[in-house]
Order: C-alpha cells, then sequence, then structure tokens
C-alpha cells in the first residue's frame, strides 16, 4: 500500500462556502483507486482506501438486505442538497410553510399551524442498528427496519464484521478509540463483533457537500458500496484536499467524514444500482442504558 500526503488546496472560508452544494470533478487533483493511505498536512490519517477486500460472499448476502432497508427520508439536511420550495409549494402532499436557510424547510399541519420538525428534500437513505435519544424521540432503541426486520439485519452482520476487522487492521488507533466507547455501551444498542452502532445506508444518492454528525470524532467513518449494473462517476471528494476516492464492490475506503465531503455526479452505462454503506459509532450511545431501563423511558415521555 503506498502513502501519500497532501495539502489543502481550499480554505477553511472556501470549504464553508461548498457546504449544501453538489460539487463535480474540477475539484479533484487526486483520484484514489488503487491501495492508498493519505496523510494531512499534519502527518494525520485523511483517507485509507482498500480495493476488493470484503468477502464476496458476505457482500452477496448483505446487497438484497440493505437494499430492503432503504426507504424515503427528508431528514438528512445539507446532504440532500438545496432545493426550490417557495411558501405554499406543495412537497409530497405537505404545503410548505416556511423556508429556512440552505437546505430546509418548514410543512404545515393539519391546522394550519407550522410543523415542529423541520425537512429536507426527500432522497433514498436509511439507518439500521442503533439509534441514540434526541428530543422528539427521548430513549434509544432500535431502528424500524432492525426491529422489524431482525432476522434480515442479521444477515448483514458478517459483512459489517468484515469491515470492523479491516478498520482494526489499517487504522488501529482509530479503532482503540472507538473501540473504548462501544466497550462502555449498552450490550442492548450496538452491532456485535463491530465497534459500530449505527449503519447508514443510501441508493443511487449523490451527496452534497457536508460534514457528517453524530458520530464519534475520535473514530473514523468506514464507506462500502455494493453495485450492479454500470456507471462512472460517483466519487466521495473532500474537497478542501483535492482528494476523492472511487469505492466499488467489496471495496473499503475510511476517512474523516469530519472533513466536508460529497459525491460527484453519477453517469450510467446501464440500468444500476448503486448502495453505499456508512458504519459508525453514534457518540450519544454512551448515554443509553439498558433495553429495560430506556423501556421505562418510554413510559414515562407518555
Amino acid at each position: 500500500m503506498r502513502t501519500i500526503t497532501v495539502k489543502p488546496i481550499l480554505t477553511d472560508e472556501q470549504v464553508k462556502k461548498l457546504e449544501g452544494e453538489f460539487i463535480n470533478e474540477s475539484y479533484i487533483k487526486q483520484l484514489i483507486n488503487t491501495d492508498t493511505r493519505v496523510l494531512n498536512e499534519k502527518g494525520e490519517p485523511l483517507l485509507v482506501f482498500k480495493k476488493n477486500c470484503i468477502p464476496s460472499n458476505h457482500c452477496k448476502l448483505a446487497y438484497p438486505v440493505f437494499k430492503k432497508a432503504i426507504g424515503k427520508t427528508s431528514n438528512r439536511g445539507k446532504a440532500g442538497g438545496k432545493h426550490n420550495f417557495k411558501v405554499g409549494d406543495i412537497v409530497d402532499g405537505s404545503v410548505v410553510g416556511k423556508v429556512l436557510s440552505g437546505n430546509r424547510f418548514i410543512t404545515l399541519k393539519k391546522d394550519g399551524t407550522l410543523s415542529n420538525s423541520p425537512r429536507s428534500k426527500n432522497v433514498n437513505s436509511s439507518i439500521i442498528g442503533y439509534a441514540d435519544r434526541y428530543p422528539r424521540i427521548p430513549y434509544c432503541r432500535q431502528t424500524a427496519f432492525t426491529e422489524k426486520h431482525f432476522e434480515k439485519y442479521s444477515k448483514t452482520l458478517p459483512y459489517l464484521q468484515s469491515i470492523s476487522k479491516l478498520f482494526e487492521e489499517f487504522l488501529p488507533e482509530r479503532y482503540k478509540n472507538q473501540k473504548n466507547e462501544w466497550d462502555k455501551t449498552s450490550e442492548d444498542f450496538k452491532i456485535h463483533g463491530t465497534v459500530f452502532t449505527t449503519i447508514t445506508v443510501n441508493k443511487n444518492f449523490r451527496t452534497a457537500c457536508h460534514v457528517d454528525a453524530g458520530d464519534l470524532k475520535e473514530g473514523f467513518g468506514n464507506l462500502a458500496v455494493l453495485q450492479t449494473g454500470e456507471y462512472e462517476g460517483a466519487y466521495t471528494v473532500i474537497p478542501k484536499y483535492g482528494v476523492a476516492v472511487d469505492v466499488r464492490n467489496c471495496d473499503i475506503a475510511f476517512f474523516d467524514v469530519h472533513e466536508l465531503h460529497g459525491n460527484t455526479q453519477t453517469i450510467s452505462k446501464k440500468p444500476y444500482e448503486r448502495i453505499s454503506i456508512i458504519c459508525y459509532y453514534r457518540k450519544k450511545m454512551i448515554d443509553c442504558g439498558t433495553a429495560q431501563q430506556e423501556l421505562e423511558r418510554i413510559k414515562n415521555a407518555r
């Protein structure tokens, strides 16, 4: 595996202006598609890419499950890209009542008042595994897919465990940081045999430039792809450094998801599906009690 060092080609101010915008290939100075370790100007890991390293039988077993898990969501914020909606527009059967800055808007409830939940554009994206507490749902829980289809979810474990082992092999210090938090997390809310709690799965979703929120900063993002058909593009770009990676079937890319990143356009050669899988530890999962304790929180919240 070769090692390269990169320096910023954009200022922090220039990077900030790209938030919520779709990126193109003009920002790419180096496209990574062979086994490579990329260090930033401080000598810290920015990206590690390993080609065709996840066992193919694990990929085949996981693919139909991830495909089934993916649904529509309007909760991806800046990653969903900017919209052109105006007050009064109809979006998925609801009336836009207020437009917020950038990528979000609020629809009206049936009584004409504003909803309490801002939305962004609908995209094909879901989460599996476990989720932490937040104001609208103040208890830790299995995600909807995991709860309804636990047997199917279990079929993804060999695939996810393979990724976790590769994480340990190629980024042992970051793996150790994440495992320390994972070890202290309730057994009821973590993906066993890994150092993950949560998996985001996307289908044919070109993300606009964003920074991942909610995952452990001391850990690292784990990005894999399962695909059918043929396409070009869909590179994952870190514009500050002019680096992009072309992740394909059974490849793995570990990268700093707290650096702004997004995808280039996908150019279809034949009908295709590109399912991207992002594995991580949600930092607030450390606050979860046992399943029984979280059940009590549900009862008390009613």
